[in-house]
Order: structure tokens, then sequence, then C-alpha cells
């Protein structure tokens, strides 16, 4: 029970479990990492072929079958303007484009909430859900984080489940709060997760005995999940105002704090007078390995290091930095309720986000404040001096004591933040497009920026904003006029140089010199109609790589040991050698075996085949005599999926 050595990756929780497959996912994210979201894809396809960070995997054959098969599959929504600007451009990031849906929130704050609902499907048509609530956003990021992951089976009962019906409303809220709308196809998604969602039967973990599920800010309703009746709790939040400590403080009951000492100097001094303890995490302290507890525990998102050995705990290797974890924990007599989610201890939290709260309910000595807290064993006298291992979340913390010179971050910079906050909003409100032109050669392109609806941007200060597809680079920007329609444009651009993240910076002089960049997903328009085509080619350059990806789709192994046979890995398995012709034989195995175990992933290899067979290269990249083998096995494979669809199983 938040027990520092119990640590798990999120990552690891997006792998379906034993048997089933992901059917499609939606989740929710206030900041955005788009390398962070390609590594979803892998996780989906291969459980155990990421490195230590989640970072996607290196092989670009991996990733590109993973990105093929999962990134139509999966929506996440973010709040706009809050999407990180890429180290560097990868043109598999295209493929996500359709993925990243933009959010704001209706009381106009943050769009905060950090969920996933995954639905997994099994051969048998059996049908599984899994919710993560998270105070972990989709990064890189390595502070201390919690997730709870909860699994569920979807029942036929035609009445919902009481305690589900929130986490429909939340699905059912999540298309209103998209700055430009979603899709027919995933409006048709969101409306089968809020129905089915209400009839999953959730399994609550030990030592819990009660789930409810709190959404906030989704509508003009006030949602307080604290109980009157609490007499003790403790607060776990990276950010904290004093209007909600106050508030809190104010209830009457006994109350401890956990937060960022950078965060508590801004408090004024007599909003902690009324706390029992405040506390920060001790960065001396080290947590000692441990196993895995599938509730709220902390995540570790940890950075990976070349030279670290496999079988040692990540705990050891991979320190965590900070905290961002967001909990509360409530005593009410015999019995505790335990808050996790995304909300942070603010006012604005509970009154002008959205976030979202899950409440696990148990009895107060297996999950009350003090088994939360645990207890300091004393720690190993034979331990470095300046490390203290710890065991339970009281080892890792100090009393907050005030620093006589306070390195607050400057009020300037604060405001900009906000400032700048704003500008993204409005643009973002603007729905600015994309429009692509072909060049006289047909070979190049260029694109112009332009706004569809009005807007004025914030005029309160002065400043100047620049501009540039994500895929040029970062010396390359333009300023925007925007006074002009287009706004800004640019080219030539290859086909691979489209895109529709666009990388805004905002720079100011005044009070000094400060600038900040996000990214938005702008949509295209007129795109040319290979784009998807040109960088399929563009990754499988020649025929010995389409029969790889061809053997990879089909295979049965995970990505490691493919990449072992495939002469690619790291292993000592013996290379695989294509010849310069093609006889078919290893091909027309897999193929016959995915016939007859799994005839849905042919769907893949007849993608490809159209996807290559659409343009005269790519017709020239595909296997010599393909049709001679193929044509049958996909004629067989449609009869028999069609009959699968119809309910006929032979």
């Amino acid at each position: 029970m938040l027990e520092p050595s119990s640590r798990r990756l999120l990552f690891e929780s997006l792998a379906p479990p034993p048997g089933f497959r992901l059917d499609w996912t939606i989740g929710t994210t206030y900041t955005l990492d788009l390398m962070a979201l390609l590594a979803a894809p892998v996780a989906f396809a291969f459980s155990d072929w990421q490195d230590r960070e989640g970072r996607p995997t290196p092989d670009p054959l991996a990733l590109l079958k993973a990105v093929r098969q999962f990134a139509g599959r999966m929506c996440l929504f973010c709040h706009a303007g809050h999407i990180h600007v890429p180290k560097s451009y990868q043109a598999l990031l295209s493929s996500l484009e359709g993925s990243v849906i933009e959010a704001s929130a209706p009381r106009g704050g943050s769009f905060h909430p950090k969920v996933w609902f995954l639905r997994y499907v099994s051969n048998d048509a059996e049908v599984r859900y899994r919710f993560l609530c998270l105070s972990r956003n989709m990064t890189f990021d390595r502070a201390w984080d919690t997730m709870l992951c909860l699994d569920g089976e979807l029942t036929d009962r035609s009445n919902a489940f009481q305690r589900n019906h929130p986490l429909g409303q939340f699905a059912e809220s999540l298309p209103t709060m998209s700055v430009r709308g979603v899709s027919t196809e995933w409006k048709k998604r969101i409306d089968q997760l809020a129905y089915e969602i209400r009839r999953v039967d959730f399994e609550v973990p030990e030592p819990f005995s009660e789930i409810e599920f709190w959404p906030i800010g989704i509508d003009r309703i006030d949602v307080w999940p604290f109980s009157d009746s609490t007499k003790r709790m403790l607060i776990i939040s990276p950010y904290v105002s004093d209007s909600f400590l106050k508030e809190i403080a104010a209830s009457g009951g006994e109350t401890e704090l956990i937060s960022r000492g950078d965060q508590l100097e801004f408090l004024h001094p007599a909003t902690l007078e009324p706390f029992k303890a405040v506390w920060v995490l001790d960065d001396a302290a080290e947590p000692e390995p441990g196993g895995v507890d599938q509730s709220a525990v902390p995540d570790a998102d940890t950075a990976s290091d070349a030279g670290a050995n496999d079988d040692q705990s990540p705990a050891e290797d991979f320190p965590l930095v900070g905290l961002h974890a967001k909990v509360y924990v409530a005593d009410e007599g015999r019995y505790a309720s335990l808050f996790t989610g995304s909300a942070n201890a603010t006012r604005a939290t509970f009154h002008d986000n959205v976030e979202f709260l899950t409440q696990l309910r148990g009895k107060r000595s297996q999950c009350g404040v003090d088994a939360i807290l645990g207890r300091a064993d004393g720690g190993d006298e034979d331990n470095e001096p300046e490390k203290k291992k710890v065991a339970c979340l009281a080892d890792l913390l100090q009393p907050f004591k005030p620093r006589d010179t306070a390195e607050l971050i400057d009020q300037a910079t604060k405001d900009f933040e906000r400032f700048v906050d704003e500008v993204a909003q409005q643009i973002a409100a603007s729905l600015p497009v994309a429009c692509c032109e072909a060049a006289a050669d047909a070979e190049t392109f260029s694109l112009a920026l332009a706004p569809t609806k009005e807007f004025t941007l914030p005029r309160d200060r002065a400043f100047e904003l620049f501009v540039r597809p994500a895929s040029m680079p970062a010396a390359q920007p333009k300023a925007v006029a925007w006074a002009e329609k287009p706004w800004v444009t640019f080219g030539p651009m290859s086909i691979l140089g489209l895109t529709s993240f666009f990388v805004f910076q905002v720079t100011t002089s005044e009070p000094k010199a400060m600038a900040r960049q996000f990214v938005l997903n702008i949509p295209l328009t007129n795109e040319p109609a290979d784009r998807k085509e040109a960088l399929l080619r563009h990754l499988l350059s020649d025929r010995e790589r389409v029969l790889r990806f061809m053997l990879l789709l089909l295979s049965d192994l995970d990505a490691g040991a493919f990449a072992d046979i495939a002469g690619t890995g790291s292993g000592e398995g013996k290379p695989f050698h294509f010849g310069s012709s093609f006889d078919g034989g290893a091909l027309f195995e897999s193929l016959m075996r995915c016939l007859d175990r799994d005839p849905e992933r042919l769907r893949d290899i007849a993608e490809m085949i159209s996807d290559l067979g659409r343009t005269e290269d790519g017709k020239r990249l595909l296997p010599e005599n393909l049709d001679s083998i193929w044509n049958p096995i996909w004629t067989v494979a449609t009869q028999e999926l069609e009959r699968n669809r119809k309910g006929d199983r032979r």
C-alpha cells in the first residue's frame, strides 16, 4: 500500500491480459509527450520490448508493426496547448495525428484528468475492460506518481452497476470538451464505452471492499468527494493553495500534509498552522527493491541506462525525482477512504478544472492514515551515511522547514506561463487548418496555416509568436502575421515532412526576456492521397525488409525473439537471411499457421499489400510471385472471417 519499493510501469499496465488483444482504448492526460504516446502501441504489441523508461523499441520494423496495428485504436484527449515539443521528429508520428484530441474545461480551468479505458477481446469474443486512474501524465516524467489498475469482465446484465454510472457520465462528456469535436468512428466507440463501462464488474483490489468514482468539472455541478465525518486526513499533493487548505482545516479534523517544498513556500505562514504535520520527500532516502502491488502504488517510469543489469531492481538503479502523486486518505471511524487520481490540493481543482478521482474504501486498520504512512524500521547502520534505506512511505519523509532564503519561482515567470496558456487556448479555439498544395513537380508541397474562426488574442502585454511544422528544424520558425490569411506558409516540403503537429513559440521582453513553446495538432486539408503509402515505402525500402516485416506481422514470437532470428537483435540467435528471389517457404508456412490459428491477423498483411500495391514503386517491393500463394489464402480467410462475423464458427 503505497510502499516505495512496490513499483509498476505504466506501459506494463497497457499490455493485454493473457489470451486477449486490444480492441481499442480511450485515455485522457493534461500534458502529452508524443514519443510516450508512440510507445503505447509497442506495449500493446510487445509487452516486453521497451527500454527501462518505457520508450519505443529502436527496431523500426517492430515499431512500424505496432503503430500500424494500434495507432488507429487509440484516442487520447489532452489539454489544448500542452503537447510537448518533440526533441527530434520521426515520420511515424504522422500515424498519431488522428489519435490526439485537444480538449478544454467547461469552466475555463485545465483539462487535467489522467485515466485510461482499455477494451480487450479474446478469440472467444469475451470482453474485458481495464480502467487506469493515474496521477501521472502521458510523458516520461520520473517523479513519484500513483496508478490504480482495475480489471473487470463485461457482463450481459441489462441494468448497469450503480457505482459505474460516473464512469459512463465521464465518457459521455469527453466529446463535448473536444475543441474540434471527434470523428464519427470515435463518437461511436465513446458511446459504446459509456454504455458498456456501466456493465463491467470490476474486481475490487485488496484490502479494499468498495469503489466509488468521482469525475470533477465535467458540468456546472460542484463535486466535493470528502465526507463531513472525516476525523483524520492525510493529503499528498505536489501543488497546494491557501484557499483549499484553509477549507480543509476548517472542517475540524486532524490533518497531515505531504507536498513539495517549493510549493509550500508560496503559502501564507498561517495556512499551515492548523496542520498536525507537514512533510516533504527526503532526497537522501533510497527505496529498497520489492514486489508489485496491483492497487494504488507509486509508478516507476524510470530512466534508461544502457549499462544497467536487467536483473537489478529499477528502485536501485533509477531513483525517482520529486513528488507528483495526488492521494487523500480519510479516517472515518472504523473505516477509511483512499482517493487517488489527478486532483491537486488547490481551489482550481475542485471549482474550475476537469479532474478524476477514484475512492477506495476499507477498514481503517488496513487502509487508514497510519496504514498508508507505515512505520520506519530504523534503517541499516551499514548504509552510506548520505542514503537512508526505506521500506514504507513514512521513511521517505522529513518535516518541512521554510528556508531563510526561499528560491521561489519568479512571479513574472508564473504570469507569463498563464499568458501563454491563454494564447494557446485562443489559437486552438480559432480552429486553424493547414492546407497542402503540391508543387509543379508533384514531388514537394507547401503548407499554408490559417484560422477558420474569428478570435482575439490577449493584448495585455507585448509579445511575438513564431511557428513551424514539427518536422522542420527548430532554427527555422516563421513569425505569424495575425492580420493576414494565411498566417504563414511553409515549403517546399517532402511528402514525409507533412505533419499536423505545429510548434508555436511565444516570446516577450517585458518585464524580462522569456519564451515558451507548445504544440497544437492542426488538421491537414488537401493532403496527398498516397501520404500513408509513402511512409510505408520509406520504412520498407527494399524487398528483404518487406519480407521481414511480413513475417513479423505473422509471428507468434515476442519482438525480441524475432529480432534475434531476423538478425537485428542483440541476442545470440542465428541471423535469418532472405534470398534474393522469393521461394515462398517461410512466408507460406507463417501464412498457413496464421490462417489456422488467428485469421484476423491476416488483415494486417492484406492492408500492407494493398498499401504498397497502390504505386508502381510499392509493387516492386512486394515479393515475386506473392499473388500465387496470397490470393487463395486470403480468399479462404475472408470467408472464415465473414462466418465468424455472423457467429457461424466451425
